[in-house]
């Protein structure tokens, strides 16, 4: 049990580092002239009435995320209303760039022109689509700094090849118009055209209620026209010294894609294998990591870029090493990449949920030529969430786990120990390399570009 809760906070750290560095934005431009923008009414081409104002909201999101000051839209409506006399998008085209900076105070103005927000809903062919043109224009030259557009639908077309035609038909009214379309979802359904479309009128109607009309659609839309945009200057604050980034202390249960694995008390060097596939047969995620322990000492190496996700990964920090020093009580992730290294203090009451295991022997099997005992197990966690399956031990790797499956309501868990060696790695795969730095955090590690 004590190698497989040293195993539990490694992957924990694993994953939180990955969930950490996945998401990380550039930094913000200090040398962007453009600090504050007022994000305008959006001028409305469509019969839909909500349309503009649910993308406008989207808008002011997004800009913020890219480390713009966005006016509150209310503030920016109130100015516009008392002393212009302007209430709608369309109205914008007859007011001077001058006017409007001296209103609103700001060196940015986001002009935009929804031009398709709808559903339209045949049976046939069923499509969603969101269009808009935007541009974010300097006030201080009166020059457009940036400007983009883009259509966004999803389809699906059902009855055959009527309902083929039909979607074809209608995916050529697109071509040569000022802004192109890209879509992001393109289904054949083998329903009924009449249960097609009553599926797709419920769709619509209950999107409306929840306010998710067209979300998807939209999101993706503002993203794909934001991907151009230069990141905006931020807040720039000079600190008397560099501070160092910390991986948050979270208690968490053990990872669930690993499975429940008991490594005994023997050193070894063997190759994890996991996969995690969904109920319905899909095989969502796997994933082969070498592991290496002698005594309280734990290697871990994960090599992202042989992942499905990986594409998602900076090159750099595609390849990561962990190195747990129970004897020292601290984790070292390194990047081979960069030869650079992070410390995290840890301890097992620092990240390690212990559940509640239940395990009860139901036979005997033969795993890789290795003789085992197979035993049910019940795993519940604090949280009152439960996972069953079975694990099998190998009576001559001295009761070394070497095979789990588990399923919770939604996946199931499967891993297996391979190429395993009972004998003691050496000595030098848990020190940190000769050449590696310590970084101040994952920000350093970020914002370099190789």
């Amino acid at each position: 049990m004590k190698s497989l809760k040293l195993l539990t906070i490694i992957l924990s750290i694993i994953l939180i580092s990955g969930c950490a560095m996945l998401p990380m934005k550039p930094p913000a431009d200090p040398s962007n002239p453009i600090k504050r923008v007022a994000i305008l009414p959006i001028k409305n081409d469509t019969n839909d009435v909500g349309g503009p104002n649910f993308v406008r909201e989207k808008l002011v999101k997004a800009f913020e995320d890219r480390y713009y000051n966005v006016k509150p839209v209310e503030e920016t409506d109130r100015l516009l209303r008392d002393r212009i006399g302007i209430t709608l998008g369309g109205q914008l085209e007859m007011a001077k760039i001058e006017k409007l900076r001296e209103v609103l105070d700001v060196e940015g103005l986001v002009f935009g022109t929804l031009m398709d927000f709808g559903e339209t809903t045949t049976g046939f062919y069923n499509v969603r689509k969101v269009r808009g043109k935007f541009k974010l224009t300097n006030t201080l030259t009166n020059e457009t700094f940036w400007a983009n557009g883009i259509g966004v639908k999803s389809e699906e077309s059902a009855g055959g090849l009527l309902g083929s035609a039909t979607a074809l038909a209608a995916g050529m009214k697109g071509k040569g118009e000022e802004v192109s379309w890209v879509t992001i979802e393109s289904r054949s359904s083998d329903k009924s055209v009449l249960d097609s479309l009553a599926a797709g009128l419920a769709k619509k109607l209950v999107s409306k209620v929840t306010k998710t009309h067209l979300l998807r659609e939209t999101n993706e839309m503002i993203r794909r026209i934001l991907e151009n945009l230069p990141w905006g200057p931020g807040t720039v604050t000079v600190a008397s010294a560099p501070v160092k980034f910390k991986i948050p202390k979270v208690k968490m249960p053990p990872p669930p894609s690993v499975g429940h694995m008991d490594y005994g008390k023997r050193d070894f060097s063997a190759v994890i294998v996991s996969h995690m596939v969904d109920k319905r047969g899909k095989d969502s995620f796997g994933f082969e990591m070498p592991i290496a322990k002698a005594g309280k000492k734990i290697r871990l190496e994960m090599d992202y870029s042989k992942m499905p996700q990986g594409a998602q990964m900076p090159p750099a920090l595609s390849k990561m090493v962990t190195i747990h020093r129970g004897d020292k009580k601290v984790t070292y992730s390194l990047y081979p990449n960069k030869k650079k290294y992070l410390g995290h203090d840890v301890t097992d009451e620092n990240y390690y949920e212990k559940p509640d295991v239940i395990k009860t022997k139901v036979g005997s099997e033969t795993i890789d030529g290795h003789p085992t005992e197979k035993f049910k197990i019940k795993i519940t966690y604090k949280n009152a969430k439960t996972r069953q399956g079975y694990i099998w031990n190998a009576t001559d790797l001295y009761g070394m786990t070497i095979k789990s499956e588990t399923v919770d309501e939604n996946f199931k868990f499967t891993t297996r120990l391979t190429n395993i060696v009972l004998k003691t790695p050496p000595k030098n795969l848990f020190e940190i390399p000769a050449g590696f730095t310590e970084a101040s955090g994952f920000m350093e590690l970020m914002m370099e570009e190789k």
